[in-house]
């Protein structure tokens, strides 16, 4: 009955193609049962078929429902237009029958552009979700034309249809405009405050009353910062109901700001708390029909009465819940500085809204609790007759550990355990809690839902794919960056690489507390993230309800998928083996990502229905598919590939990769050397290329073209034979790692001589000297940030202080041991990281004015060493000093340099050893 009613609701000109298809599967049932295929049938029998087929593909395109993401609408759209920008170009049969057609669709899609940028309100929605839909049936059509899904002479009733549609939403728009002045204006929520006497973080709150009570006597301002559900808003409560802040403060009041800021509301959360019977008197009076003093005044006349009322009074006021700097801009001329210790309080998930309200703001990052906090948090929230039985307390330390330190998980499930009989069964479920079942309660699905929607369109899907990635996996950056770019999640800039675009994704999904650094790089960027257990849960959720990605975990439900329609992401979870039997079949995903159950990864051929059933794959990621073997030429019908990521046996690459035009993102994992086809030359768009054991070049010919979008490399094995000549094949690398190789045709009583000038964009460089084997560089590298060497000869060292825009340098190993490091002559003025690694140096002589920035100094097994210069108690900049595996003489020598960084006033300095 369902189909006969989703059938009804089609469109004529769909059920007329269905009412087709079914004629021509009547026709061939009939050959088939009611004649003998005889020599004269066969011809007609074959051609039913073939009608029937064709019809078959032409609805599987029309008949589309077109459950499409509904995130990063805007980033889409413009990814999108661009394509079909380059189609004109394009010399495939089947999309120069349609070229006229096509580019009139793009100019009608471009004109609706501007509804994807208007803000998410009822009256646009229903148009936006047309034109979206619109978009991606595009998509699909113009792939499908590629592939050969459908037959050249079919594609224009599609795209007919298509323009109509989009005509229509043209009318439906400029309806809309003239209807609708004024937008529709979501009202902000008042959210009450609630006591809670649970406290668990009392070395926080003694931190926060101390910043309120002390310090300046002009007014100030501290902030408290994390992830949603950390407890910001439960840390500020017990400070505000602290005894000693109602001693200090004469005057205190709270609101919650919330995303939704209303101006007069906050103003009269804030007067309610200064005068709350004179709000208790109104409300009686109210009751009675007589008059409302407070709510009858302008947004003007209340800030002046709150002004007047906070003169002269040392105030505390408590923002809760703060989104931007919007409602400071507008409450901060009712807040006078008296100049006698008032304070603000602010709660927020983002740190800079804090900066952008006062610079001199004081923030405090809270972290989560240890197991042994949140062990104490679940049994207080816990009724005393559901708390834990002496018996069980390691169950309850384990449910608490699992839970991560965040307070909203641990509430969460205090709740859920309190639900349940006190009874063995309640054992067993609390064993299998899991945060798929907290994740699903209203109360975190709220809290996190907000923080998903205050997010700007283009960092959703970077936010979501998160989900892509197993629970608790250290993510590096560059591969989350890589991966966006694939996706097209990342928007062009003029003047910045789409590199430095994905990077500040990332800064701004760790300042908004979403996303966690697990490692640092050198000068405090990102190396590697993740994000909290439940923040996956809910990204997971989120994904598959938006239909942006389905994960199948496990190996039944690889036989039995059935896959949703316009599925654009894949992730699967099984057994290798199983994966490569599958035979998937999933024609619409755009990326495929593959985990291995296995600890130890198994060899298997390559799963080849791939090449039949995904050939629109724009990225597919099987690293941890161990493939026995080379890589299939078969690789090139996936066309569309734009991130390549495999674990092959053989160390060679077929040359069918050249033809994987489209190539953005190659990674290689292999037991050795990675041989790379001469091919790998015509991949125009390539922005990095990585191989964790290295690789080489087939260096057949001279005359190969240039990698002008080549970005990274890592890692490049060089000889002395074409060192040079590959390397100006890369003019515009910025990040390159090599390693040094010596061929046994090689001299090597002759020391090579490698100019690098030519890289005139490169940043960062590492090189690796093999031992023996001396390869020198001449560096002259004027924008070089970052230099590590690891067996270098000290006959590098002169040109290493002519590289002024160094920030980051690593010394590891010398191969010719000088007894003293005499730096008379070297500048640094930009280096802010020195590291110095098995250096087998006795005494290093250096001054203060060589290190003007210097902020950390890093020295490991320099078993020599017999001091750290004096010299660094000077460099006002410096904030860490970290020695292992060193002398007792050399930290003997950091006391001193402490003493004297702390009597020059810097307190921050730290030593390590």
């Amino acid at each position: 009955m369902k189909y006969q009613e989703k059938f009804d609701g089609l469109h004529e000109k769909v059920k007329d193609l269905i009412r087709a298809a079914v004629n021509e599967a009547g026709i061939i049932i009939c050959l088939i049962f009611l004649h003998v295929l005889k020599e004269g049938l066969a011809k007609e029998f074959d051609l039913a078929l073939l009608n029937f087929v064709g019809k078959i593909k032409l609805v599987k395109v029309v008949t589309s429902t077109f459950i499409f993401p509904r995130n990063n609408e805007l980033g889409f759209m413009d990814f999108l237009l661009e394509n079909l920008k380059e189609l004109p170009s394009c010399e495939v049969g089947s999309i120069a029958f349609a070229k006229d057609q096509i580019q009139t669709i793009r100019e009608d899609l471009a004109s609706l552009r501007s509804l994807m940028e208007i803000s998410v309100d009822q009256s646009n929605q229903a148009l936006r979700r047309r034109v979206m839909e619109a978009a991606h049936k595009t998509q699909l059509t113009v792939k499908s034309l590629f592939i050969g899904d459908i037959p050249d002479f079919r594609s224009p009733i599609i795209f007919d249809s298509i323009r109509e549609e989009l005509k229509e939403i043209n009318l439906a728009k400029m309806e809309a405009m003239n209807i609708c002045d004024n937008k529709y204006r979501l009202e902000a929520h008042s959210v009450s405050r609630t006591t809670n006497k649970v406290r668990v973080r009392l070395e926080d709150e003694a931190t926060i009353i101390h910043k309120l009570t002390r310090g300046q006597k002009q007014l100030g301002f501290v902030s408290i910062v994390g992830m949603p559900g950390i407890g910001k808003t439960t840390l500020a409560q017990n400070v505000y109901d602290d005894p000693s802040i109602r001693c200090v403060f004469h005057i205190r009041a709270w609101c919650a700001v919330s995303q939704l800021y209303q101006h007069k509301d906050v103003l009269l959360q804030i007067l309610s708390c200064i005068d709350p019977d004179l709000f208790e008197d109104q409300l009686q009076r109210k009751k009675h029909h007589s008059g409302d003093e407070y709510s009858k005044k302008n947004e003007d006349e209340l800030e002046e009465k709150l002004k007047q009322r906070l003169m002269k009074i040392r105030y505390l006021i408590v923002l809760d819940d703060v989104w931007s700097s919007e409602a400071w801009n507008a409450l901060k001329r009712s807040f006078p500085d008296n100049a006698n210790g008032s304070r603000i309080l602010l709660t927020s998930r983002l740190p800079m809204v804090a900066l952008e309200i006062n610079q001199n703001v004081t923030i405090h990052h809270l972290q989560r609790l240890t197991d042994k906090e949140s062990w104490e948090l679940l049994q207080k929230k816990l009724p005393e007759e559901k708390g834990f039985p002496l018996a069980h307390s390691d169950l309850g330390m384990q449910i608490a550990r699992h839970c991560q330190g965040l307070p909203l998980t641990i509430v969460t499930v205090a709740g859920i355990l309190a639900r349940l009989e006190k009874d063995d069964g309640w054992i067993e479920v609390a064993e299998r809690l899991s945060l798929s079942a907290v994740c699903a309660t209203d109360q975190c699905m709220d809290v996190l839902e907000l923080s998903y929607q205050h997010l700007p369109e283009y960092l959703k899907p970077c936010f979501l794919y998160f989900a892509a990635f197993p629970e608790d996996r250290e993510i590096p950056s560059w591969r989350l960056m890589s991966l966006w770019i694939a996706e097209g999640f990342v928007q062009e800039s003029e003047i910045k690489s789409l590199e430095d675009v994905a990077e500040e994704y990332i800064y701004e999904l760790t300042s908004r507390s979403l996303v966690m650094v697990s490692k640092e790089r050198s000068l405090g960027g990102v190396r590697t993230c993740r994000i909290h257990d439940l923040l996956h849960e809910f990204c997971l959720v989120k994904a598959q309800k938006e239909n942006f990605l389905q994960f199948l975990h496990g190996d039944d439900k690889l036989f039995t998928f059935d896959e949703p329609r316009n599925l654009q992401r894949l992730c699967i979870f099984s057994g290798q083996d199983i994966f490569a039997d599958s035979r998937l079949c999933s024609t619409r995903v755009n990326s495929l990502m593959f985990y291995a159950q296995e600890d130890e990864m198994l060899r298997s051929g390559f799963p080849k229905f791939l090449f039949l059933f995904f050939k629109r794959l724009r990225v597919l990621d099987l690293r941890q598919f161990c493939l026995h073997g080379e890589l299939p030429s078969e690789i090139e019908l996936l066309s569309e590939l734009r991130y390549l990521a495999i674990h092959l046996s053989a160390n060679s690459i077929p040359s069918s990769v050249g033809n994987l035009s489209h190539l953005e993102t190659f990674i290689v994992q292999a037991d050795g050397n990675v041989l790379l086809p001469d091919t790998i030359w015509n991949l125009k768009k390539l922005r990095r290329l990585d191989a964790r054991n290295g690789f080489t070049f087939n260096w057949a010919e001279e005359n190969l073209g240039s990698l002008h979008n080549l970005d990274s490399i890592s890692v490049l094995v060089l000889s002395s034979v074409q060192s040079e000549k590959i390397l100006e094949k890369f003019p515009n690398i910025r990040r390159l790692k090599c390693r040094l190789f010596k061929y046994e045709e090689y001299n090597g009583d002759c020391n090579k001589i490698v100019a690098m000038g030519f890289l005139s964009q490169l940043e960062s460089l590492k090189l690796d000297h093999p031992r023996r084997y001396h390869l020198e560089f001449r560096f002259q590298l004027m924008n070089l940030k970052k230099l590590s060497l690891s067996y270098f000869h000290w006959s590098e060292i002169p040109m290493i202080g002519k590289l002024c825009s160094l920030e980051v340098i690593k010394l590891d190993h010398e191969v010719s041991p000088q007894g003293t490091w005499d730096m008379e002559g070297f500048e640094f003025p930009q280096l802010k990281y020195l590291k110095l690694e098995r250096l087998r140096i006795s005494r290093w002589k250096c001054s203060s004015d060589q290190f003007p920035r210097l902020r950390k100094l890093v020295l490991v097994q320099c078993w020599r060493l017999k001091e750290v210069p004096s010299c660094f108690g000077e460099v006002s900049t410096l904030e860490t000093i970290e020695v292992h595996g060193c002398s007792d003489s050399v930290v003997n020598s950091l006391w001193e340099i402490e003493k004297e960084q702390k009597d020059s006033g810097n307190e921050d300095f730290q030593i390590f050893v």
